[in-house]
């Protein structure tokens, strides 16, 4: 083996090196933005099914959060509650449509 084509070998196994640790971190990053995820989901899952409040996010926790994560929680509650509400016969769902009107409407005029 010449010198040149060891230098070339030592290069490539550095390169390798180097593009499996970038790739390991990304994974790690990754996993980590996975299981974040996942605890707030549970969050929202717990918090819609009304657990005691020791479970339920506070305000300071809330005030913790990013706006993106407080946005994807409200998107996730708001999909929670639709996929909940399509599973409801037809007669719940026009007792609670009526219900929902007198609170938005209260007075009876509908816009």
């Amino acid at each position: 083996m010449t010198e040149e084509e060891l230098i070339n070998l030592v290069d490539n196994q550095n390169r390798e090196s180097a593009d499996f640790k970038r790739g390991f971190r990304a994974g790690t990053e990754y996993k980590d933005q996975m299981e974040k995820r996942i605890r707030d989901l549970e969050s929202v899952l717990l918090e819609f099914i009304g657990y005691e409040d020791e479970w339920l996010l506070t305000k300071a926790d809330l005030n913790k959060r990013t706006k993106s994560v407080l946005v994807d929680m409200i998107i996730d509650q708001r999909n929670l509650t639709r996929t909940l509400y399509n599973k409801l016969d037809e007669e719940t769902k026009k007792k609670l449509k009526s219900q929902i009107e007198i609170c938005v409407w209260p007075s009876g005029d509908k816009k």
